[in-house]
Order: structure tokens, then sequence, then C-alpha cells
């Protein structure tokens, strides 16, 4: 185990040193806004990040779909920003990353040519993500409408091998808090009251990876309707979108000179529980 850690630690810096390819960058420059709100420090790191993401996890294009460098980036792109701030964070081992050519079937045959086609994505349950393609670019072209199809299924990856809702990075200290605030807005989901979309209610797994992408790409409407979700994952991720890029909750000096975050708009935080 030892040899292996350091092998993929020696990789890792190896890969730090190089660096993502200028290809690969402009790519995030053009396509990927969080980017571009980060800071220079910080883009380098979102780079590195990118980069070993894109070393360690396999991406194939299924049925014609070509794995380009835009593809590429835009896979990586979303599951590196869920761990972003958490550095001791990693994806476990969940196979191959599959890009369909749109929407496919969930009955087993993952088809993309029957009328019923009605994912856009999925971690199979032996390993493995889905994503459809044109759901994939659509979540960058539109990226504050509260869908992004990869922070949704990434959302579930971090949820564990038996997806239930309470991610396996949740700390003990966090764990009732989570599952309260989690079951509140459950209930409300069902009820037709909540912010979050329909989808949220279909079971606890859902609801989590529905709330990561709103989380994501609306904040500022979270931190309003539902605040005590939103100060959950902020603390969770480590991250304050509602703010700005820079922020985090954990440390409140990184909202200075946010122009977000003055006296009269302060940055939200959760009580101590």
């Amino acid at each position: 185990m030892f040899i292996l850690n350091l092998r993929k630690y020696m990789k890792r810096r190896s890969i730090q040193k190089r660096g993502l390819s200028p290809e690969l960058v402009d790519v995030l420059v053009e396509k990927v806004s969080y980017y571009g709100a980060l800071c220079p420090e910080e883009k380098r790191e979102y780079e590195t990040q990118i980069a070993v993401f894109l070393n360690e996890h396999k991406i194939t294009g299924v049925a014609g779909v070509e794995v380009t460098p835009l593809v590429q980036v835009l896979v990586a792109a979303t599951a590196v920003r869920l761990v972003f701030r958490r550095p001791a964070w990693e994806f476990h081992d969940f196979g191959e990353i599959l890009i369909y050519p749109g929407a496919f079937t969930t009955d087993g045959t993952y088809s993309v040519k029957a009328s019923n086609t009605e994912a856009a994505g999925m971690v199979h349950s032996q390993g493995g993500v889905i994503l459809s393609l044109p759901h994939l670019l659509r979540s960058f072209e539109f990226d504050n409408d509260g869908f992004n199809v990869g922070y949704h299924e990434f959302a579930h990856v971090l949820d564990g091998v038996r997806p239930d809702g309470i991610p396996g990075e949740l700390d003990l200290g966090s764990y009732r808090p989570w599952v309260s605030v989690m079951q509140k807005e459950f209930e409300r989901v069902h009820r037709g009251r909540s912010f979050l979309r329909a989808y949220a209610g279909t079971n606890p797994a859902e609801f989590f990876a529905c709330a990561v992408e709103y989380f994501f790409e609306k904040p500022q409407q979270m931190m309003e309707k539902s605040p005590e979700l939103y100060n959950q994952l902020s603390r969770f991720f480590n991250q304050h979108p509602a703010c700005c890029p820079c922020a985090s909750p954990m440390t409140p000096e990184s909202t200075e000179g946010c122009l977000s975050c003055t006296e009269d708009n302060p940055p939200q935080a959760s009580s101590p529980r």
C-alpha cells in the first residue's frame, strides 16, 4: 500500500510540474465561468487538479462520440469543482466515464434510440459514470439554471456505493444537522413548497444530487430560500459560492476584498450546533 501511495504521489508531483496543456487551458477560459472568476493562484490549482483527474480517470465516447479536449475539460471541471476546497478528499475508483450521444433508457439496455429515453446521466451500480453529451454541453451553456449533469452525477459518486443522501465524507459532528435539514427540505419538496425541482423528492440520494446542483448554480436563491440547507452544504464542501469563488466559510478572511461580502451583505455561516 505504501509503495502504491508513493507512486501516486510521485505521479501527481510530475503532473503538477507539467501542468495542464495550453489547449485544455484555452477550453477552461472559454467555457468554464467558474475558472475565470478564480484568482491566479487558484486558477493554477484548479488546472492541476483537472490534469490529475484526467490522468487518473478514463473517459470513453460511446456510439461515435469523440472525446475532444472540450469533453475532457467539461467532465473534469465538474468533478473537480466539488472537491476543490477539500484537498484530502478523493473520488474513489468509480470506473470508466462513458459519454453518450444523448439521453438514454434506464432499463438496462441504455439505448439512445428508444422513444422513452429519460436519463441524462447515471452512476452505474457496478461502477462507471454515464453522461449525455448534449446535456453536459448545455450544463455549461446555461450555468446558472440549477441543472448540471456533471455536478449531479459526481455528487452521486461522493454519496458512496450505496447512495442514501448522506455522503461518506460527512464528518460525525455534521451528521445529525445534515439529516435534520435534509428531511425538512425533502418534505417541502413533496409538499410542492421547495425551490428544488420535484425530482429531488425521488429519494434522499436524488435530493442530495439535486441540492448540489442548486448549491453551485443558484447559490443566492438557495441561501435566500433555505439558509440552513445552504450553510450545511457550504460547510460540507468548504465553499461559499453565494459570495464568490474565493470565499470559504472555514476562513472568513478569504472574503476580504470580495465585492459581494460587504458590511451590508456579510457572508452567511452556519450557527454552531
